[in-house]
C-alpha cells in the first residue's frame, strides 16, 4: 500500500527539518519531534532510549565528542507505507558524515533506520526509532 504525494511530501520535510537541528545539535527542538513517550534504539551497543526527557539526558552527555565536528546525516531511498489506524512506517538508509577544522571529510556511521510515526495535535512525530548499523555481524535489516 502507498501513500500519497502530499503525505509523501510533508514526510520527507519532517525529515528535512529534523536532520538541520539535529547537525545544529539543537536537542530540545529534536527531541520534540519524538512523542513525549517516544524511543530511539540503538541494537548494535545494545541500547534503547525511551521518553523525551531520557533522550534529552544522553544526547547532552554526548555533546563533547562532537566538539569542533560539523556532522551531516544524509537520509535516502524513503520507503514510506501505512502502518495501522493512523500511523506510518518509515524504512530508509542513513549516512552520517563529519568535517573538522582541516577540511576532510569523513563517514561516522551507515546503517538502516526504521521509524513508526504517528500524529499529534495534527503533526508527524516519531513513536519508536531503530537504527541498525550496516554491519555484517548485526545482520541485514531493511
Amino acid at each position: 500500500m502507498s501513500v500519497n504525494a502530499d503525505l509523501y511530501i510533508e514526510v520527507k520535510n519532517f525529515y528535512a527539518r529534523q536532520m538541520r537541528v539535529l547537525d545544529d545539535l539543537d536537542i530540545e527542538r529534536f527531541t520534540a519531534t519524538f512523542t513525549e513517550d517516544g524511543s530511539v534504539a540503538h541494537p548494535h551497543r545494545g541500547e534503547k532510549v525511551e521518553g523525551r526527557e531520557a533522550m534529552r539526558a544522553k544526547m547532552k552527555s554526548m555533546l563533547p565528542m562532537y566538539e569542533g565536528l560539523v556532522t551531516r546525516h544524509w537520509f535516502d531511498h524513503f520507503l514510506i507505507e501505512p502502518d495501522g489506524d493512523d500511523g506510518l512506517r518509515v524504512t530508509y538508509y542513513s549516512l552520517v558524515t563529519q568535517t573538522g577544522t582541516e577540511d576532510l571529510v569523513r563517514f561516522f556511521s551507515s546503517s538502516s533506520v526504521e521509524d513508526r510515526m504517528v500524529r499529534v495535535d495534527g503533526e508527524l512525530r516519531i513513536r519508536e526509532r531503530v537504527i541498525h548499523r550496516d554491519n555484517p555481524k548485526y545482520g541485514r535489516v531493511i
